[in-house]
């Protein structure tokens, strides 16, 4: 933490570790005497976020791994050309969601055709956020940072299959298939 408070490669350092914290490595003990190293460390890069930084994507997702929300840490992006492939509830066909400056869509996605069958993802309204949605998107708005904001009310928002119309959420889908286990 000395390190990290003056430094951005240890800050980066420090955050790539909690990162990959979560999984099936045998390590998932290391972190168990550091909680409160990792909530001085969750401060840290609050107000490391709120100076708008240039590694502000790279901060805000180990500020996620802070919270151990290891699954988003991992796959978050700046929802400029994002996919994220999860089955769908009801008939367990894989469906792509797509987020980014090529549309906002849940599709199959076929080898020879592209993504095939879109149908528009339909947001979480800012007001029904809760938990680490809400604080995904109050943070990424206070920040300045729209197109991150967005791309959350649509992660968090709900997706139609396109094999059998049925309606879900997709944060909730992709939580429940990517969760590490922690011991």
């Amino acid at each position: 933490m000395r390190l990290a408070s003056k430094s951005a490669r240890a800050r980066g350092l420090a955050g790539a570790i909690l990162r990959r914290a979560a999984g099936n490595h045998g390590c998932d003990d290391l972190l168990a005497d550091c909680a409160d190293s990792i909530a001085e460390f969750r401060k840290l890069l609050d107000r490391h976020l709120q100076s708008r930084p240039a590694d502000y994507l790279a901060s805000f997702l180990d500020s996620l791994a802070a919270k151990e929300e290891y699954h988003w840490s991992a796959v978050l992006g700046d929802f400029t050309d994002d996919f994220y492939h999860l089955p769908c509830p009801h008939c367990a066909m894989e469906v792509t969601i797509a987020i980014g400056d090529h549309g906002r869509y849940s599709a199959i996605r076929d080898w020879h055709l592209g993504d095939i069958d879109r149908r528009d993802l339909r947001p979480a309204s800012p007001e029904a956020l809760s938990g680490t949605g809400r604080w995904m998107h109050e943070t990424a708005v206070r920040d300045g940072h729209g197109a991150l904001a967005d791309g959350i009310d649509r992660i968090f928002g709900q997706a139609e299959c396109p094999r059998c119309a049925s309606v879900f959420n997709i944060a909730d889908e992709y939580t429940s298939t990517n969760r590490p286990v922690l011991r």
